[in-house]
């Protein structure tokens, strides 16, 4: 994002004041369960196709935090690799967003036999991970439809908790409220300044045939708002670069977006999501049946 925005980010995404709930507890399965089939502010947002575009964003935050990839490899292998990971992850979400009970059930015990994408990363960069898919798309969200008002984003955090947890985030480590989840954030996005793998963005745009078609057909509007909703200081630590003209076509690409997309029909913008969790379909078949 430009500077201007980057300066009104906290405003957009409306932060909380310290009087904040914190996030329900979830004692066992059932729990779980029960608290993601009564899930309704969070499904409205995860719904909208529009939020894939921020995931260039999401990310190069991802690989930008110091310790976050462990072992060495070549761009082009990361570039997969993270591309895999966050389409496994988007998978998943939509699957105890939107699937059935049984759906829901199958993963999470998939999930907690470990078969889950962040299960062989280090904690505290399993819990960057979902942040930054979680700030990312209520940001998105917002530019599009407006501002949420407290209460919505209040229940919003509280559901998205359920997510967090059903992905084996250890539950300390996930902030309790809002408050405290915006304090992590600007802490850990102000203290990233040098990014280790400077041409990751290249190499994501390279293995975007990897893709499905329909994001492949967003290409060129991703590469914009990549750089442009990046922070000023990881957009230069990856040796990324604002000009004049990125920030003008960022800002028409913003205004068509915000003007034509909330317009297609809700199954056109959900598409999305009912591609990756038909995608997971087979996967939940065949544990099932084991």
């Amino acid at each position: 994002m430009t500077e201007t925005e980057d300066a009104t980010k906290k405003e957009i995404l409306e932060k909380p004041d310290e009087h904040s709930g914190s996030h329900p507890s979830v004692s066992s399965q059932s729990d779980l369960l029960e608290g993601l089939s009564k899930m309704k502010e969070l499904p409205n947002i995860l719904q909208e196709g529009i939020l894939f575009m921020g995931g260039g964003v999401a990310i190069l935050l991802q690989a930008a935090i110091p310790g976050a990839i462990t072992e060495p490899q070549e761009g082009k292998d990361l570039a997969v690799n993270l591309l895999n990971n966050i389409q496994t992850t988007t998978s998943y979400i939509c699957c105890l967003t939107f699937g059935s009970k049984e759906q829901r059930k199958t993963l999470l015990d998939m999930i907690n036999r470990g078969d889950n994408p962040l299960t062989d990363s280090d904690p505290i960069f399993r819990l960057w991970v979902v942040a930054t898919l979680y700030a990312t798309a209520t940001d998105i969200y917002q530019r599009i439809y407006g501002r949420v008002d407290y209460r919505t984003a209040e229940r919003v955090y509280k559901e998205y908790t359920l997510l967090v947890a059903a992905l084996s985030i250890p539950s300390e480590l996930w902030p309790k409220d809002r408050q405290n989840f915006w304090t992590y954030w600007d802490d850990t996005v102000e203290n990233i300044r040098d990014c280790p793998f400077k041409g990751l963005e290249k190499d994501l745009v390279l293995n975007f045939k990897r893709l499905p078609g329909w994001i492949r057909l967003m290409k060129p509007f991703v590469r914009v708002l990549t750089s442009e909703m990046l922070p000023p200081n990881v957009r230069e630590g990856y040796g990324l670069k604002s000009s004049t003209a990125r920030r003008a076509l960022y800002r028409v690409t913003m205004g068509f977006a915000v003007a034509i997309y909330p317009t297609f029909p809700k199954s056109i913008r959900s598409y999305p999501q009912r591609f990756y969790l038909k995608k997971l379909e087979s996967t939940l078949a065949n544990s099932a049946s084991a």
